[in-house]
């Protein structure tokens, strides 16, 4: 189900936020004499009230939607080919699309970018199936494939022209002299016919070629970049997509609703440059017992039961179980709120610090093979030549006044991670919270489990990567956690 599978992601992104917190250094809490280094008092977090809203209440429009998204999901192809009908809902187009965001500041550069035709996917563009804001997908209905000059060409002995459309993978950093923007974006527009500097300095590239001006003492590109009669300095590095001549894109224009799940356009009017290869029909299947045999192995039917109203049973359950997720971390963000603003750490052992900071080093430097590979294998290329402009990225340090990664660590994210455990042993030694051997023993499986399957790897290979204090961490910090829950009265 789409849902299932946006929490697979979310579980993975939490899998190595929880590095941070629970990483194995020198310092040993657990040895330590913790109260010397914490003030707290019983009062100031036994009894904790917390305000939050109340649980999602789950209804029948959450349950037909998620099994909507299951079946469709399941969707079978029958006819493949350029169709000439109008493209409805439900059905699966091939689309390059763009996005841009329209502001007071103007728009430097499209916020995302994809084309099935130069990558030759056949998805995942399903008109309904919540890859794009609902006012695009309500535009794109009506509109049959179109006859256009758009051909990507990838081959590596097609040579960039003036006045071509280029595609670019990159990061950048682009200025107006007042605001500044900056980040990634994979499969960037950028017309050369409006643009002569930009054109001088793509001419003669091919498709998989990586392209560097600004970054490595190389001159900055000067153009009017975003189209309103200023120029603008670009610093970007990266690799050429793809190139084509003499597009004829459609456009819609929409708001994107405020509660968006891309923070980056929510909210925002935004422009969706388009245009449409094919609709390819799908049929979509019914729910059967095999259906869901094959798919949801883990749903059973009770003998003489039905089908359709067991189903809508265990999705509903699913939906639940999920919305209470969502409010035990709200409860336990809120809780770590009130001990932060407490600031009851008296001071940072020096070690601990120090340890730390080897820690998060060594991790970003873990986390950029693992994202590089990624990017690696889906682009061709990855757009970070450095952990250090990674880093950037990753911690959206963006407008901050970190101009270092390493600084940022340094002096927001180590102390934080320190004060955290330090609190957490603290109340574990001050309430008996200490997790025990047995509980370790009952745990241990359970945590080795849960990381191997987010990173398809064996248990064995987590525990070597990880090591057991790590875990040892985790499982303590879960306990005294959990047992604050318990004693926090929700308002």
């Amino acid at each position: 189900m789409k849902r299932s599978r946006l929490n697979g992601a979310l579980a993975l992104l939490l899998v190595f936020s929880a590095l941070f917190l629970f990483a194995s250094c020198g310092f040993s809490y657990e040895k330590s004499k913790i109260g010397k280094y914490v003030d707290l008092s019983r009062e100031d977090y036994y009894g904790l009230t917390v305000s939050i809203p109340a649980a999602k209440e789950i209804g029948e429009k959450d349950i037909d939607l998620e099994i909507a998204t299951f079946r469709l999901h399941l969707r079978t192809l029958v006819s493949e080919g350029e169709v000439t009908r109008h493209a409805a809902w439900g059905d699966n187009v091939n689309l390059y699309y763009h996005i841009t965001v329209a502001n007071e500041t103007g728009s430097f550069l499209p916020l995302d970018g994809f084309s099935n035709m130069t990558e030759g996917e056949p998805g995942p563009f399903v008109i309904g199936g919540g890859v794009l804001p609902e006012v695009f997908e309500d535009g794109l209905t009506g509109h049959a494939a179109i006859e256009t000059l758009f051909a990507p060409k990838t081959d590596p002995s097609e040579t960039v022209a003036a006045g071509d459309v280029v595609y670019l993978d990159l990061t950048y950093r682009v200025t107006d002299g007042e605001n500044e923007a900056s980040g990634e974006s994979y499969g960037a527009r950028i017309d050369l016919s409006a643009n002569a500097a930009a054109s001088s300095a793509f001419v003669g590239l091919h498709p998989g070629d990586a392209f560097d001006f600004g970054y490595n003492d190389g001159e900055p590109l000067v153009c009017d970049w975003d189209g309103d009669g200023e120029n603008e300095t670009l610093a970007a590095s990266g690799t050429l997509r793809s190139l084509s001549r003499g597009e004829m894109l459609g456009r819609i224009e929409g708001d994107v609703p405020a509660d968006y799940y891309d923070a980056a356009i929510a909210g925002k009017r935004v422009v969706l440059l388009y245009a449409i290869a094919s609709v390819d029909e799908y049929t979509v299947p019914e729910i059967t017992e095999e259906l869901l045999k094959e798919n949801v192995p883990e749903f059973e039917l009770s003998e003489g039961g039905d089908l359709e109203e067991e189903f809508r049973d265990y999705v509903y359950r699913l939906l639940v179980n999920e919305s209470r997720r969502e409010w035990q971390a709200e409860i336990e963000n809120k809780i770590w709120e009130h001990l932060n603003a407490l600031d009851c750490v008296k001071k940072y052992p020096a070690d601990a610090l120090r340890d730390e900071m080897k820690e998060q080093e060594r991790q970003l430097g873990q986390l950029y093979e693992y994202y590089g590979a990624i990017l690696e294998e889906k682009y061709g290329s990855n757009p970070y030549e450095t952990v250090e402009t990674f880093g950037y990225a990753y911690y959206d340090l963006e407008g901050s006044p970190y101009s270092d990664v390493y600084e940022y660590l340094k002096k927001e994210v180590v102390p934080d991670t320190v004060r955290q455990k330090l609190i957490v042993y603290y109340i574990a030694e001050a309430e008996g919270w200490r997790a025990t051997e047995e509980e370790y023993e009952t745990e241990l499986p359970k945590q080795l489990t849960y990381y191997a399957e987010n990173e398809g790897v064996t248990t064995a290979e987590v525990l070597k990567k990880y090591g057991e204090e790590f875990f040892r961490q985790a499982i303590q910090y879960n306990k005294v956690l959990t047992n604050l829950v318990e004693v926090t009265v929700i308002e």
